[in-house]
């Protein structure tokens, strides 16, 4: 994926993050991804570049967000 690709996914996310993180429809037709492979990117990349944007208590409940959306999607 390429850099363009990587902040869409990361300004949907934290757009979506405080209602629970984004639908697996909405994921599915603007990415083509899996919940599991959304997920699992967006983790990876809040973790080598936080979205500057955030707060750091709003980057832990992102964190906790993405982390248990990947659980559910085990």
């Amino acid at each position: 994926m390429d850099n363009v690709t990587h902040q869409k996914m990361l300004d949907f996310e934290t757009d979506w993050y405080p209602l629970g993180g984004g639908s697996s429809v909405e994921i599915r037709e603007q990415f083509g991804l899996s919940d599991r492979d959304f997920f699992g990117e967006v983790d990876r990349l809040i973790e080598l570049a936080p979205p500057q944007t955030l707060t750091d208590t709003e980057l832990d409940r992102m964190r906790k967000v993405v982390r248990r959306r990947l659980w559910m999607a085990s």
